[in-house]
């Protein structure tokens, strides 16, 4: 018997802001992760990019995976 695990792909940027002015953009880099469906997508994006030093925005065409 074979068993599927439905996994979700998420396009995601990351921007690194600068702490004495946060309004001003340091750097952006653009990602790809792999999940299955049970993982969150932004507990696992507030542990490797923490708030307010990064923010991290889905691409757009990616918030819903499982319309694909």
């Amino acid at each position: 018997m074979r068993t599927y695990v439905r996994m979700a792909e998420y396009r995601y940027t990351v921007t690194e802001h600068d702490p004495e002015k946060p309004w001003l953009v340091r750097r952006r880099r653009h990602g790809t992760v792999t999940f299955e469906d049970d993982a969150s997508f932004f507990e696992w994006a507030a542990e490797g990019w923490p708030a307010p030093r990064w923010s991290v925005e889905l691409d757009p065409g990616r918030l819903a995976p499982w319309l694909r």
